[in-house]
């Protein structure tokens, strides 16, 4: 293939020196760069950001393999440039699990060359906080009293220079629990205490279901956490330690434990949509939740479990905070009488295409864990913490540890393990024949 010497500096020009950053969603974005063949040379390899590489990882599963193999190239060579060639963009473009919008822009005949996409992400971390918002550093400090006690017993953990997550004392003599999978392939991990000794660790024990790990440093007379089996209230605040006796963040109790493993997600089986008198539901078939308590399509809720139900949010809400097999009352409208019934709610398990477009959808506005789902027993806050500070306690607003948070699902949604729970877990995980062992 042949072209005039006088395009290559102009597209040259357009390539390395006039590339322009274009908004693809509010919290998304990707720098473009098209290369002709005939002129491409490598252009200057932006450094890949830990939250980049991250998006990476969470694509990764739902691509196929030769779109897999460019991402993990990017990953090993520290760059946030990645090179397509037309079919494989299309490929990528058209993929659900795709988090950037605007690629649609690039028309594939325009050019007969490969395309190099250059991803960056708007800093979320260091966004400017409002004085008058919840997560204010100066409403914060306001709030630090209660999780002192908390916070003797939380440890940030570390692999090199960077943290990458928290962790809780549960033992006096050096064990630590905290979030299995920021953990287990790291390496040169240090505990950084209280205290401010910096020790190295070892594990000891992982749990892959409820995602923990029982880590263990060369400590004695350490704080150990005092748990609380104090139940909440939905809305009620609950506050994040770090290691200084700060509170990173103040959030609130959203839902109470439940599972989120596959398959055990409430579910009603409805297409709603919001009216006047409540929400209208359609898409009934045969064999769901919805199906099998006599509803029909047209039917307006008004009502379930004794919460009114004004709009889809409410509807939503009220089935998220039950689990499958529970009997739910209904209040509905059906030709304008009203009517009542009991639905079983069935559970959801959300696959293929849709899975992917979840997936995608719950990574704007936040920077979820890389293990976010799939946990047998959770309770949900709206604190918008990072991955690398889970693995802590949570408290409630008296200090009482509620439990340890155990990943950052997405923009609204934060996992934490109830503490009743942590401790039956903990009475396998600490077992003597365990807490003696060490992992080679």
């Amino acid at each position: 293939m042949s072209t005039s010497p006088a395009l290559q500096p102009f597209r040259a020009h357009q390539l390395f020196e006039g590339v322009k950053t274009m908004a693809i969603k509010p919290q998304l974005f990707v720098a473009i760069m098209l290369a002709a063949v005939f002129c491409w040379s490598s252009p200057t390899q932006a450094q890949l950001a830990r939250d980049v590489q991250d998006v990476f990882e969470g694509m990764m599963d739902e691509l196929d393999e030769e779109l897999q193999k460019k991402f993990k190239k990017a990953i090993k060579n520290d760059t946030s440039t990645v090179e397509f060639t037309p079919k494989q963009f299309e490929r990528f473009r058209n993929n659900p699990a795709n988090p950037f919008e605007g690629l649609n822009n690039i028309k594939l005949d325009a050019h007969g060359g490969n395309i190099a996409l250059k991803f960056e992400l708007p800093s979320i971390r260091n966004r400017t906080v409002h004085s008058l918002e919840r997560q204010s550093p100066i409403v914060l400090s306001q709030i630090s009293r209660p999780v002192i006690s908390a916070s003797v017993s939380t440890v940030a953990i570390y692999s090199g220079d960077r943290q990458i997550v928290l962790g809780t004392v549960v033992k006096s003599d050096g064990y630590i629990l905290t979030k299995a999978s920021e953990v287990e392939t790291r390496e040169n991990l240090k505990c950084h205490l209280s205290d401010g000794r910096k020790l190295e660790m070892k594990m000891i024990r992982s749990d892959s279901k409820n995602d923990l790990a029982v880590m263990k440093i060369e400590a004695e007379g350490l704080p150990v956490i005092n748990w609380s089996d104090t139940k909440l209230k939905t809305g009620s605040f609950v506050l994040t330690p770090n290691v200084n006796g700060q509170v990173i963040t103040l959030g609130s109790y959203s839902v109470v434990p439940h599972s989120t493993a596959a398959g055990q997600q409430a579910f009603l089986g409805v297409l709603p949509e919001t009216t006047t008198q409540g929400v209208r539901v359609s898409d009934i078939k045969p064999g769901s939740a919805s199906y099998n308590a006599g509803l029909r399509d047209g039917d307006v809720l008004t009502k379930l479990a004794d919460v009114q139900i004004k709009d889809v949010a409410a509807l939503v809400k009220t089935i998220r905070d039950r689990r499958p097999g529970d009997q739910v009352a209904i209040e509905f409208l059906r030709d304008g009488t009203q009517s009542t019934t009991t639905a079983v709610l069935a559970g959801r398990s959300v696959s293929g295409e849709l899975a992917a477009r979840f997936k995608m959808m719950n990574r704007l506005g936040a920077i979820p864990s890389r293990r976010n789902d799939n946990f047998p027993n959770v309770f949900q806050h709206d604190s918008p913490i990072f991955p690398e500070t889970c693995g802590g306690p949570i408290t409630d607003l008296d200090g009482n540890v509620i439990g340890i948070n155990i990943a950052r699902h997405g923009r609204a949604a934060t996992y934490a393990i109830p503490s009743d729970h942590v401790q039956t877990l903990l009475k396998d995980l600490l077992r003597s024949n365990v807490a003696s062992a060490e992992v080679n």
